[in-house]
């Protein structure tokens, strides 16, 4: 393990179905329980997806399982080698495989999950988008859920998941790709833009949040700041504006991508500006699983693996 530890930041609080797992915290000073946020590395070498375990209080919330592809030989042993038997909730973020692909795994492999929160988009959008996964997928998982005895809720605008007074998750924003301020978008806008705070810690989940979106959240966004953002859209183009992590001011960025991907001509813009702005930057498939643990008052980011993230072709800024 790897640690860096981070600076105090901005307090808040909220109200969620209670959820975490329990750490002993070793930010100096504390003796509290911590929540943890762990961005599953479900990319290795070669491919793009999410998973975050978000835990406190010996029990676990799942964001997304990452690719089918990759359920195997990262998610699955992931879950297992962290004794993860029970889930209190899981979200499928947005329905593209390299968000729902592992799902699946935790039904057919004796997980227990007490509820699913997923938002279907209709078979049009599913056709439209045939290289970002499959109808039958998702209702495939409906069906499994339904045979394990796990109820389905939608998500929506204002859920909140409460581990205790000091820590909780919200969905700020989720729209269904018709009814957005912008007009109609891809399914990527279907993300839930996921805040969890901690005492004064706040880290902010964007799913795969686009330009047009992005850019009308920067402009009449609410509650949006935080202090660790996971980039969307795995860093690539058509991400959010600069202007929206600009309002966000963040002081750390995970990003869910391959090393390939990361140094690619279509992540330049945001190698840029974290350069630009200073971020720490955290990269699942260069330095594995990433851990973010808060204790309320500070923060800091271990990862599995020591590597440097670095692009040797890219001539960053530097201000």
């Amino acid at each position: 393990m790897y640690t860096i530890n981070r600076r105090e930041f901005i307090k808040l609080s909220l109200s969620l179905p209670l959820l975490g797992a329990l750490v002993s915290c070793s930010i100096p000073g504390s003796r509290e329980e911590c929540l943890t946020w762990t961005s599953i590395d479900v990319c290795g070498d070669k491919m793009q997806g999410d998973s975050h375990l978000i835990s406190k209080h010996g029990k676990h919330y799942l964001i997304d399982g990452g690719h089918p592809a990759m359920t195997q030989n990262y998610f699955l042993p992931y879950l297992r080698k962290k004794k993860i038997t029970h889930l209190d909730a899981v979200m499928i973020n947005h329905p593209h495989s390299d968000h729902y692909g592992g799902i699946k795994a935790l039904f057919t492999n004796g997980i227990k999950v007490d509820r699913l929160y997923m938002n279907m988009p209709t078979r049009e959008q599913m056709k439209a988008e045939w290289w970002g996964g499959k109808y039958e997928d998702l209702l495939e998982i409906r069906k499994l859920a339904a045979k394990n005895g796990t109820p389905i809720s939608p998500i929506r605008q204002g859920d909140r998941f409460v581990f205790d007074e000091e820590s909780s998750m919200e969905v700020l924003y989720v729209y269904d790709g018709y009814h957005t301020p912008v007009g109609r978008t891809d399914i990527n806008d279907m993300s839930a833009i996921t805040l969890i705070r901690d005492g004064k810690n706040r880290f902010l989940l964007t799913g795969d949040l686009n330009k047009d979106l992005g850019a009308w959240l920067a402009l009449h966004g609410k509650n949006l700041k935080a202090d660790v953002v996971k980039m969307p859209h795995h860093g690539t183009e058509s991400l959010a504006p600069d202007s929206f992590f600009e309002m966000v001011d963040p002081r750390d960025i995970i990003v869910t991508a391959p090393q390939k991907l990361w140094c690619a001509k279509r992540s330049k813009r945001i190698r840029d500006l974290a350069a630009t702005q200073h971020y720490g930057v955290y990269v699942n498939g260069i330095q594995g699983s990433i851990t973010v643990t808060s204790c309320g008052k500070e923060y800091r980011i271990t990862t599995e693996k020591s590597a440097k993230v670095h692009c040797p072709s890219d001539r960053e800024k530097r201000s």
